[in-house]
Parts: structure tokens; C-alpha cells; sequence
């Protein structure tokens, strides 16, 4: 059975400096069995009398509501790969790309540091993806496949908005857990899922 790996991101793909302009990009790639609802997040939305349709994000979310989302979600059985790209210490080559030829790269990456064991022939849904990025990140793959000789790893890679998928929603309170870690800040959160880590690429200069 195909396994399904939901990606999102915290920081932006923006370089140099000023308003919105993040040191850290963080790629949270969250592997579920499943894109059914989650029993989790329905627990916390009641916990804070939430509508059942709340999307659960990690910037809009409350101290106590963080608290009892990573406390809840311990025993759900997930998978993480992240990156944490230093975009201060990349190589200039690398603020040249656009901003979807640079997610592009390192949504390519981070799946391709997993064997074919790990990652073969699932499926990957992208939050707010368009079909020229989900285009994009599908003939990327496809063609360092070819180069490597090795099996595809996702047979179908999809957009989606989060509000509808709870694995996008635990993939953002990932991925924002993983910047403050990053950031030396609220690192309680990211260590309270630490050991469902897979792969926790720290992307710097020297790294690439």
C-alpha cells in the first residue's frame, strides 16, 4: 500500500533582507499511512471548543494549544523528513533560481536522501501546490531517477489546500516547530517528536 507523504514549509523563498525575509527555509515532509482525517487534531479542536473544520496552524496557534497538540500527537504513528535550509550561507548561484526552480531543488533532495525501501512509488501532496510545481517537482525527480537508475518515488504528486487535509495541518505545526528549533526558540516542541525524525537535513554552504 502507498504511503503518503504530506509537505509543507515555514520561512519564505525569499533572499537578502527586509520585511518577511526568513535566515531559515524548513521543507516538513510528515509520512502517514493514510490522508483520512486524524483523531488527534479532532481531540484538540474539542479540547478548545474549535469548529470541527478548524485548520490548526502553527503561527496562529496559542502556547497552551501548542502544548496540547504535540502532547497529543505523540502516540500517532508518523514519519518526518525536514530540511532546514540556511539560505544566508548558500551559494549565491542559489538566489538566482526563482522561487519554484529553488523549492523544486530541495523538495528533490530532501525525498532523494531516502532509499527506494523507504520511498517508492507513494504519494506526495503539496500544500497550496500548483500543477506547475507538483509538474516541476515530477520531471525533477524523473530525471535524477534516470541518473541514478533508481525506482520512482512517488507514482502521483498532488496539490491540496490544508484546510482539508489534517496531515497537511500536522505538517505545518511540524514545520514550525522545526524553524523555532532552528531558531533556538520553543525547542520543546520539536523535541517532543524528535525521535519520529527520519532525516533532519541541515542545509548549509558547505552541504551543497
Amino acid at each position: 500500500m502507498p504511503q503518503y507523504h504530506h509537505l509543507d514549509e515555514s520561512g519564505n523563498l525569499g533572499f537578502g533582507e527586509g520585511p518577511g525575509i526568513t535566515r531559515y527555509l524548513v521543507l516538513a515532509m510528515v509520512q502517514l499511512a493514510h490522508k483520512s482525517s486524524l483523531p488527534e487534531l479532532a481531540a484538540v479542536r474539542r479540547e478548545f471548543h474549535l469548529p470541527p473544520d478548524f485548520e490548526i496552524k502553527y503561527y496562529r496557534a496559542k502556547p497552551k494549544q501548542k502544548e496540547s497538540f504535540f502532547r497529543t500527537i505523540q502516540p500517532l504513528n508518523f514519519r518526518v523528513r525536514a530540511a532546514i535550509i540556511d539560505k544566508q550561507n548558500l551559494h549565491e548561484s542559489f538566489a538566482r533560481m526563482s522561487r519554484q526552480e529553488f523549492a523544486v531543488e530541495f523538495i528533490a533532495g530532501l525525498t532523494l536522501r531516502a532509499s527506494e525501501l523507504e520511498i517508492g512509488n507513494d504519494v506526495l501532496i503539496i500544500d497550496a501546490g500548483s500543477d506547475e510545481l507538483c509538474r516541476a517537482v515530477r520531471v525533477k525527480l524523473s530525471e535524477e531517477c534516470r541518473r541514478s537508475k533508481r525506482g520512482r518515488p512517488f507514482g502521483k504528486i498532488v496539490g491540496a489546500r490544508s484546510q482539508l487535509y489534517d496531515g497537511l495541518q500536522l505538517a505545518d505545526m511540524i514545520a514550525g516547530a522545526i524553524m523555532h528549533y532552528a531558531m533556538q526558540k520553543e525547542e520543546e516542541f520539536y523535541f517532543s517528536f524528535e525521535d519520529k525524525m527520519e532525516d533532519l537535513w541541515w542545509v548549509r554552504g558547505e552541504d551543497i
